[in-house]
């Protein structure tokens, strides 16, 4: 129960500091499709690929968000609030572990409700309807691939 009271306190935060802006995004100019695919999703692209980006925060500096996907369909999501006092953000970082699936270039991580595209360089987050976040902070919710 404290972890889904958790990831949807960290869900809400991410989702409040959407720019609701009409400036679209120009790194990505492609919808999240995220119909099932009916040929099967080959994973080896995305062997312990890692992610790194600082996304947007309501009442902190930005919350520093790490996914590492691995082969075998597991991932791992660590979230940090940057800029807060540690007593203050107690119980608010995040570290998630499970499985993913990608329908087309969309990743869905089982049991949180965070969606992002892949490309070849990053994840891009979409908002809470799967849309991909146009705006200003658009830029903001790219997660640049690590080396």
């Amino acid at each position: 129960m404290k972890k889904i009271l958790i990831i949807s306190t960290v869900i809400v935060l991410m989702t409040a500091c959407t720019d609701s802006g009409e400036k679209e995004n120009n790194a990505v100019e492609k919808s999240a499709d995220t119909s099932e695919s009916s040929s099967p999703v080959d994973y080896q692209h995305v062997i312990s690929a890692a992610y790194l980006g600082v996304t947007p925060c309501a009442d902190c500096d930005g919350i520093e968000t790490r996914v590492t996907l691995f082969a075998d369909t597991s991932f791992q999501l660590v979230m940090n609030y940057l800029g807060k006092n540690p007593k203050d953000t107690a119980g608010l970082n995040v570290a998630e572990q499970g499985k993913f699936k990608m329908i087309n270039d969309t990743i869905q991580f089982d049991g949180i409700k965070s969606k992002f595209i892949k490309n070849d360089t990053a994840l891009i987050q979409l908002d809470s309807d799967g849309k991909i976040i146009t705006g200003a902070s658009a830029e903001k919710y790219i997660l640049k691939k690590q080396k």
